[in-house]
């Protein structure tokens, strides 16, 4: 996937290469996002930690000047993460030569103390602006770290969601809350120009986020995010700058490079390509690979065990039904819901494994049963997709009180928004449920 663009004005400098050679500079940036501690190549043979470290080895090797950019989101996809609550990715990324990293939202699963635990393994530094205690404390020092690539120096600035509690909880944000993102980062932006040739701004943020930040930051010259998993086929452009994302889970790796002069601070010319993370092409390595197997033979015994087969290729919205329809078979209710964006994975035909049921739901999310009054349960919406109606098209009746079989992240993220109903844990994983429900049913669907 190629995306290039050069504009009138770098031809004209290329023109005058001899009298502002000094100030026109070659910079690539590499980043990738949403590792979600994927740490074994897919089904299409694509991701796979070992893989990403030698196509990000190359491309470090074929640029320039380069700077490796991760932006959030290493932990919580796999066994391994589960089980070990998130060290080991940091422990591999420690390895993957990263010069600057983010904090994602799913840093805060094994909640907000652990990131200090993952400070303490990551050799490369972890930026973070906008995650603030009530007396305005930042969770990590320094907002924005500057790094000298090919005679330029470049700031890089660190953002996380403003809308964070739509993704962790408040028990898991602990003393911390996420500030506003383009207020927050104004002087911080303006004192990283002071000191830098450039700034970048690497988020782990929505996409719509990126581009006020670009609308109303014109200092910072790049935004790299994560958050959304799918690929893009070009970056977005405000006024001659750039929002770039790559896709998640290891599979790809953004490559932008940029030509950049330091006297007008402007961006002369760009070439964005997303680079599949193809394990034909970019064999493992060997260093890399040895971690992860340490790592995952620790948690086969567990996980990789026959539970079952599937008829065909489920998504996600399908497995979305299978764990509703096994919550209500197991803990009889008026009705079941979990959401979406909690699924994580497909399921694939044939033999079932409870590893896929790990990579579906790698959550420790416990099944519970809230007793809801009908006016309540017609405003329930899932926090992470606005609009979406917990009750959807049933016919409720606002006087009457209904059970409700769900998880306790839904029950937790209702709380924290002022919803009051009485809320009993049942004691089982919503990953055991659905490994249960598929062992009872041996072919499913």
């Amino acid at each position: 996937m190629l995306y290039r663009r050069r504009t009138l004005l770098a031809s004209a400098v290329l023109l005058l290469a001899g009298c502002r050679q000094s100030t026109v500079h070659e910079l690539t940036i590499l980043h990738f996002n949403d590792l979600h501690d994927r740490l074994l190549p897919d089904s299409d043979g694509k991701g796979g930690a070992a893989h990403l470290a030698t196509l990000l080895q190359r491309e470090r090797a074929a640029a320039s000047a380069s700077l490796t950019l991760s932006a959030g989101d290493l932990v919580q996809g796999s066994p391994v993460s589960t089980l070990f609550k998130g060290l080991p990715d940091y422990e591999i990324a420690d390895r993957l030569g990263i010069d600057v990293n983010c904090l994602g939202n799913h840093e805060f699963d094994y909640g907000w103390q652990r990131i200090r635990d993952f400070m303490q393994i990551a050799n490369f530094p972890t930026v973070s602006a906008n995650i603030l205690d009530a007396s305005g404390n930042r969770i990590l020092n320094p907002p924005y770290v500057i790094r000298d690539v090919g005679g330029m120096r470049v700031a890089v600035v660190g953002v996380l969601l403003e809308k964070l509690l739509d993704h962790t909880t408040l028990e898991n944000l602990g003393p911390y809350h996420a500030a506003p993102d383009v207020e927050t980062l104004r002087p911080i932006v303006a004192d990283a120009k002071q000191h830098a040739d450039m700034v970048i701004v690497l988020g782990h943020i929505e996409k719509d986020e990126a581009a006020s930040i670009l609308r109303g930051l014109p200092d910072v010259s790049v935004v790299v995010i994560g958050h959304e998993h799918t690929p893009w086929k070009e970056p977005i452009e405000v006024d001659g700058r750039f929002v770039v994302h790559a896709e998640g889970y290891g599979r790809q790796v953004g490559r932008l490079v940029l030509s950049y002069d330091t006297a007008t601070r402007r961006i002369l010319s760009h070439e964005w390509t997303g680079i599949p993370v193809d394990d034909s092409k970019y064999p493992p390595d060997p260093g890399v690979q040895a971690q992860v197997d340490k790592w995952e033979a620790k948690v086969s015994a567990a996980v990789d065990i026959p539970i079952g087969r599937s008829s065909k290729k489920l998504s996600q919205a399908e497995i979305k039904e299978l764990m509703e329809r096994a919550m209500i078979d197991r803990i009889p209710s008026d009705l079941a819901f979990t959401n979406v964006s909690g699924v994580r994975d497909t399921l694939p035909e044939g033999q079932l494994l409870a590893r896929h049921v790990w990579n579906v739901m790698p959550f420790d999310d416990y099944v519970v049963v809230a007793e809801v009054p009908g006016d309540q349960l017609m405003k329930l919406e899932d926090p992470s997709r606005a609009g979406v109606k917990v009750a959807g098209t049933v016919k409720i009746d606002p006087a009457r009180t209904y059970r409700l079989v769900t998880i306790d992240f839904l029950a937790s993220s209702w709380a924290d928004r002022g919803y009051k109903f009485r809320v009993t844990n049942q004691g089982v994983l919503l990953r055991d449920v659905l490994i249960d429900w598929i062992k009872q049913r041996k072919t499913i669907p």
